[in-house]
């Protein structure tokens, strides 16, 4: 008569599956937790990588009429407000919703970068009084005459 061995409990490959799932889980767990009491500090470095990057773009390629003197001027005061204050998520989404299409751009024109001076105004108002705007030169003249 063959007697039939029974195996009690489960294979070592599902035992070692279910330690790495685990770990997994628990990685995960701890990296949302991290994340969700780290976030001002997390939103802060975006906002002040997408500034930075705009502002580097702008030097790099600078277009006809951007001042990147006076870009750079509130770029900086900008990313220095930011880490002094609390964040204002409402505005905080506005603001990364026109930069990000800033960074998209292989070139920002000079209404771009106004665009990206206004969003930073936007987001502190008090920005305005520390660097002086700029005049826009009218030029329908200059189109009609062609």
């Amino acid at each position: 008569m063959t007697e039939e061995i029974q195996k009690k409990g489960m294979s070592k490959g599902c035992l070692v599956a279910l330690i790495v799932v685990g770990v997994l889980v628990l990685l995960v767990i701890i990296a949302g937790v991290t994340c969700y009491f780290k976030k001002d500090d997390l939103v802060r470095y975006g906002m002040a990588t997408m500034v930075n990057s705009v502002k580097i773009k702008l030097s790099e390629s600078p277009a006809t009429g951007i001042d990147t003197a006076r870009v750079n001027a509130i770029s900086d005061a900008f990313v220095e407000k930011l880490n002094e204050s609390e964040i204002d998520y409402d505005k905080y989404g506005r603001f990364g919703q026109t930069v990000q299409g800033l960074m998209t751009d292989k070139e920002i024109d000079s209404a771009e970068a106004e665009l990206f001076v206004g969003a930073m105004i936007d987001y502190f108002p008090e920005l305005e009084q520390l660097v002086p705007a700029v005049e826009i030169e009218d030029t329908t003249s200059v189109q009609d005459s062609i």
